[in-house]
């Protein structure tokens, strides 16, 4: 299930949606677009990553599963975030990565991350 977050400028944390459609719109109006399964020229993630792509307003943040692919513009700045110990260069620090995202939105949802 993908998780789109919204981000101020200061990297608060506004708003979340688990909608597929929203995404998609929302996604669609920078440019980015995202789908399950195989895709014509995507390559499908083999596990779950977290994507953030800077906005006028701030950032958003898109959690997608293995089994999942984004397309980014070209040209479009983005940072991607798979868990790994280094965080992305150039990314705010204020912004969660990639475990506190997931621990966020398990909290979110009434799951507890050691559950998970």
């Amino acid at each position: 299930m993908p998780v789109l977050a919204v981000f101020d400028g200061q990297a608060n944390w506004r708003d979340t949606h688990v909608c597929d459609g929203w995404i998609s719109d929302h996604l669609a109006r920078h440019g980015v677009r995202w789908g399950r399964g195989e895709a014509d020229g995507q390559r499908v993630l083999d596990s779950a990553g977290l994507f953030y792509l800077p906005t006028a307003e701030g950032y958003l943040g898109l959690l997608v599963e293995g089994g999942e692919w984004v397309a980014m513009p070209a040209d479009a700045p983005h940072f991607f975030d798979a868990g790994e110990a280094a965080s992305p260069d150039g990314l705010p620090a204020a912004l969660p990565r990639f475990e506190a995202f997931v621990e966020e939105v398990l909290a979110m949802t009434g799951n507890d991350a050691s559950d998970e």
